[in-house]
């Protein structure tokens, strides 16, 4: 049974820090909103959200950007495509599309009457042009690797056959290209030329979505206008696919501290907020939370170099000292549930193959401890405080490590050398958390490898690897999904990790404010929402 006792003190807590947070976030407010106020309705009908710090560039996918960059342009950008909730792709700036039968040839067919946010019309183009312009290296595009066969497929060319017809050349099928399209850190964004000088210099996005970028104020807040000519699609809503309506002006107010941000949602000075599951506020009619399951997960990672934990025996035995499901509901509040597989819960992917874990078994951990040969030998745990959930996590396991007999102990590092130590595998357990891959094959190919090559890689296994790549060049959901529950059940036997959990995705939000939805890949989406 998990210890409760942790969570009603860290509610004790927050109470008080948001009393003592007040002036604070006043101050933050009034300075991220020394504009020129909107007048009577428009004001009040503003949809303001909270970002913890500015965005460094109005550029989709430039190499500066940030998750506020990301949540900003989210809703102001798009793609000839769009990932849905459940992280398939669907339609966007394109109605459909054709594969040739080798894989190679990607022919888009455009929609008719979309508008750019300068009222000219979309063509095959401005598809072209804006795929040449991310892809110069004077671009600073994050994700041109991927597109130019270094990290990815090669687009050998791109052709406009007629206005409304865009074909993509690749060098070879790649089961990944529409959706790394809609990477939400990097989209391949469909752009009019006019977001660019004479010169080639970036000037402000001229895009196709719901919202046009009005106005930044560095340091202090971006606003958002709906765009009078927009056309939504007639699908249903659908994470950043589908039907897409801006209701009203949105703006993204930099407000540093978090503590100060839920001040100022609690005075009405904003209208939502990102927020952890270890800093939730108590409830009150002037606010809800907002959850759903992310694909972020976190993990518990064992050196599979490190002379004691290279037996397999071992590392088994530490799965079946935990409660897992235990674990999970302690740390995150409820908020999440235990899912030992690189395949988050939200994926249409998932299955129950990929639900299947480990079950807390003591005797068998004895068992297994003595064909390990363990004598007692002490165990560190790397953790830093960075990260609440993931330090919450450790001591959890520390704890019932211990009880079972495995010795262990915490230590606490800077988040900066955490991240050092992950990157050269310089520890024995690490409690950790990996960002969101926009599919599962990703996030495999995360954790594969070869430590003498890669040593941030943490499972070492050549038949998973090559299951793995055999899936490149696959499209077929059924086959990909048999595949990722084989890659389960073997990295359940290998134990070189501990899946626990995807970090759930928490957001604060005033009741004034309706139509606002998680989303597994964590981007604020403001369209379709409307505020009283």
């Amino acid at each position: 049974m998990i210890d409760r006792g942790m969570r009603f003190c860290r509610c004790l807590l927050q109470s008080a820090a948001l009393g003592m947070a007040c002036a604070a976030a006043s101050a933050a407010f009034a300075s991220a909103s020394s504009i020129e106020p909107a007048s009577g309705q428009a004001a009040a009908r503003e949809i303001r959200v909270a970002e913890g710090e500015d965005t460094p560039t109005s550029m989709p996918g430039n190499v500066a950007r940030n998750t506020a960059t990301d949540n900003i342009l989210g809703n102001v950008v798009e793609s000839l495509v769009a990932l849905r909730a459940d992280l398939s792709v669907g339609p966007m700036l394109a109605d459909s599309w054709d594969i040739t039968p080798d894989g190679k040839t990607y022919t888009f067919h455009l929609r008719h009457g979309v508008l750019f946010h300068n009222g000219a019309p979309v063509t095959s183009a401005e598809v072209k042009w804006s795929f040449q312009y991310l892809m110069k290296r004077s671009s600073g595009f994050e994700c041109r690797s991927v597109f130019d066969g270094n990290r990815g497929v090669k687009v050998l060319a791109v052709r406009t056959p007629d206005p409304y017809t865009v074909v993509f050349e690749l060098d070879r099928p790649y089961a990944l290209f529409l959706k790394q399209m809609v990477d939400p850190r990097c989209p391949l964004a469909v752009l009019h030329p006019s977001s660019v000088d004479s010169a080639g210099q970036w000037l402000k996005p001229v895009a196709t979505g719901p919202f046009v970028f009005a106005d930044w104020k560095r340091g202090q807040y971006v606003l958002l206008k709906p765009f009078p000519q927009y056309c939504p699609r007639t699908e249903p809503p659908s994470g950043l696919a589908g039907a897409k309506v801006a209701h009203a002006d949105v703006r993204f107010v930099v407000i540093p501290d978090e503590a100060a941000q839920k001040s100022a949602l609690a005075a009405g000075q904003i209208d939502a907020m990102t927020i952890s599951e270890n800093s939730l506020l108590p409830p009150d009619p002037r606010w809800h939370l907002v959850d759903g399951p992310s694909a972020d997960p976190a993990v518990l990672l064992m050196q599979t170099r490190d002379p004691l934990l290279s037996d397999v025996h071992m590392r088994r035995a530490i799965a079946l000292a935990l409660d897992l499901p235990g674990i999970v509901n302690a740390v995150t509040d409820g908020h999440a549930r235990y899912n030992p597989s690189l395949v988050p819960d939200a994926n249409e992917l998932f299955s129950p193959v990929d639900a299947s874990g480990y079950t807390q078994n003591l005797p068998e951990v004895k068992r297994l401890l003595a064909q390990a040969g363990y004598h007692g030998q002490t165990l560190k745990l790397e953790t830093s405080r960075r990260f609440e959930h993931m330090y919450t996590l450790a001591v959890y396991v520390q704890s019932l490590l211990t009880k079972a007999g495995i010795r262990t102990e915490l230590d606490i590092v800077e988040w900066g050398k955490q991240v050092s130590d992950f990157r050269a595998g310089r520890f024995q357990m690490m409690s950790f958390g990996y960002s969101a891959r926009i599919d599962p094959a990703l996030m495999f190919g995360d954790v594969l490898g070869d430590k003498s090559k890669t040593p941030m890689a943490q499972w070492e296994n050549p038949a998973a690897l090559d299951l793995l790549h055999s899936l490149q060049g696959v499209t077929d959901d059924a086959t990909r999904k048999h595949t990722f529950e084989r890659l389960h059940q073997m990295m359940l036997a290998d134990t070189p990790l501990l899946g626990m959990y995807y970090t759930p995705d928490l957001l604060l939000v005033s009741s004034r404010l309706h139509g606002l939805t998680s989303w597994p890949m964590r981007r604020i989406r403001l369209f379709n929402v409307s505020k009283d």
